[in-house]
């Protein structure tokens, strides 16, 4: 991951606020479409120059061939109201450093995943295990990558509860555990849709989290098709449980 300067001179009369407003808009813009991560870091004035440090998971993730109708609209329309271009340097490597991009030139599948803790692509390659950037994945649509943000948050929303082990943690483990909850099906609608659009099967990532032996563990079937899904090896390091049927994955309890 890396951290990239984004800036704009400001060489017109135009008000300033509205100006300010509009980079934010252009920043949750290139929010949607991955191009940068991990939330947005505020924006601020020196002297006539409107400055934020973001991060992106890759050197070139501000390239301009990345981007959507809407960041190149929002572009277009600061460039005009500041009458100046707007400029991007990468400044240095994020830390700390997280596992590479995918590389790959076709995956054979992928997963919707992440926890309270994740800065990096939602999306992971079904192939090498690796982050899979937004603005990678052809075929997308607008509602699709707003979608994909919109479930990200809830989802982290949902970890940051459990993670509290206070108020709400109960509800937030069952909307990640279980695959009928309101969280899970619009996780497993988007990725019926990014399957879609890419010809891609994506697999659902089902959080396990309950006081069973390993063994009992085991043995559960497929919450969804109540069909075998436990797998003799780990797939990608990490998942246990994988129904290609119903295109959802899991891990092992930790609670055992």
């Amino acid at each position: 991951m890396y951290k990239q300067k984004i800036s704009i001179t400001i060489n017109s009369g135009f008000e300033k606020e509205k100006l300010f407003d509009e980079f934010i808009i252009l920043m949750e813009s290139l929010c949607r479409t991955g191009q940068i991560m991990g939330g947005i870091e505020s924006p601020y004035f020196s002297g006539n120059e409107i400055i934020s440090y973001q991060t992106s998971l890759e050197l070139n993730s501000l390239d301009t061939r990345y981007n959507d109708e809407w960041v190149n609209v929002r572009i277009k329309n600061l460039e005009e109201r500041c009458d100046s271009k707007l400029n991007t340097e990468v400044i240095g490597q994020h830390i700390p450093f997280y596992k590479d991009v995918c590389a790959c030139n076709s995956s054979d599948s992928y997963v919707l995943f992440t926890t309270y803790s994740n800065e990096s692509s939602p999306i992971d390659c079904g192939t090498c295990g690796h982050p899979v950037p937004i603005y990678q994945i052809k075929g997308l649509t607008d509602k699709d990558r707003t979608d994909i943000e919109s479930w990200e948050g809830d989802y982290v929303s949902c970890d940051n509860l459990n993670m509290g082990c206070n108020v709400g943690e109960k509800w937030a483990i069952k909307q990640m555990s279980d695959a009928k909850s309101q969280l899970s099906q619009f996780g497993r609608d988007i990725c019926h849709r990014i399957a879609k659009a890419t010809g891609v099967p994506t697999y659902y990532y089902l959080f396990n989290y309950r006081a069973i032996s390993v063994a009992k563990d085991k043995s559960r079937k497929c919450p969804s098709c109540n069909g075998e899904w436990f797998l003799d090896e780990k797939w990608l390091g990490f998942y246990d449980f994988k129904c290609h049927k119903c295109q959802l994955v899991s891990a092992l309890t930790s609670k055992s």
